[in-house]
């Protein structure tokens, strides 16, 4: 017989193919992308600090997945890294006032307490950034009993407002979104009034952040109770510093924060106070690592 034909058991078999039943596979090594998800890090007025940098290994030390630190300049298109660092951090300080409220709140900016005072119904108007934010200032403002108080109030359009764009590319990160893992969101100061903006962005968008983390924030009730009252913000921590004789929290009026100013500028220069994770010391190095194993704690991954 030839060989594509055999007997067995007295029967003839003719083969009329062939198949391989285990197929040669390539066994060299292939490259897997895991999603490790996103922890996102904003930092204080400038966003330029070696403290971002080391920020970001402390919280990847302490077992906390892919985190980067981004980056959002008040008045300008793009991150800080363009400008000088004096700049870009006197540029966010004297705008935090602007951004520190939920996009739905039509205060922007208030100074002084209106309940102490009564207005005249005449107002001039005049219109910036495109007719989004209105400044009014009232012909007659009596206030009862007599006294120096100083209002100030910029109010928005609602009717004319549109949607500030917080999405990663604009806070100069260039991951994607996670498709696995936690998407967290850290802000210390001005970067937490960016962070708590940039959560509520996404939020409504239907994307679920897993942790927004709040550290010494100098925001609005408005965009405090909106974070934590979002159903798709799975857990608000917020972090103030109090201990440290901090003048910042979260939930403060626009008033506190421009009567702070003092006492924020002494503690810039001892950096203690509200500056107490942003030294570039051995003891700022020690105290971000600490703060990285307490969020570790919370539940970010």
């Amino acid at each position: 017989m030839g060989a594509d034909v055999i007997k067995v058991g007295g029967r003839v078999y003719k083969k009329v193919a062939t198949e391989q039943s285990t197929p040669i596979q390539d066994k060299t090594p292939k490259a897997i992308t895991l999603d490790r998800g996103l922890t996102i890090f904003l930092g204080g007025a400038g966003m330029a600090g070696a403290y971002n940098e080391d920020m970001v290994r402390a919280l990847a030390e302490a077992g906390i997945g892919n985190p980067v630190h981004g980056n959002y300049a008040a008045y300008s298109e793009g991150p800080n890294r363009y400008m000088p660092d004096l700049v870009g951090m006197l540029g966010d300080a004297s705008a935090v006032v602007l951004y520190n409220q939920d996009e739905t709140d039509p205060v922007v900016f208030q100074y002084g307490e209106p309940a102490e005072c009564e207005y005249s119904e005449e107002y001039v108007e005049k219109k910036y950034l495109f007719g989004t934010i209105t400044v009014r200032k009232y012909d007659e403002v009596v206030c009862e009993p007599p006294k120096g108080v100083f209002l100030a109030k910029i109010s928005r359009d609602i009717s004319e407002i549109k949607e500030t764009d917080f999405s990663l590319s604009k806070i100069g990160v260039t991951e994607p979104i996670p498709t696995a893992g936690q998407l967290n969101i850290i802000g210390y100061s001005w970067g937490g009034v960016i962070a708590a903006r940039t959560a509520l962005f996404h939020a409504r968008k239907d994307i679920i952040i897993n942790n927004l983390v709040l550290i010494g924030a100098p925001i609005n009730a408005s965009l405090r109770n909106a974070a934590i009252q979002h159903p798709n913000i799975a857990n608000t921590h917020i972090i103030d510093l109090s201990t440290q004789g901090d003048p910042i929290y979260a939930g403060m009026t626009d008033k506190e924060i421009v009567d702070s100013s003092a006492i924020l500028g002494r503690q810039m220069l001892e950096g203690s106070g509200h500056f107490y994770y942003s030294g570039d010391s051995e003891a700022g190095r020690a105290r971000r690592r600490q703060l990285a194993r307490e969020l570790y704690a919370k539940g970010l991954r």
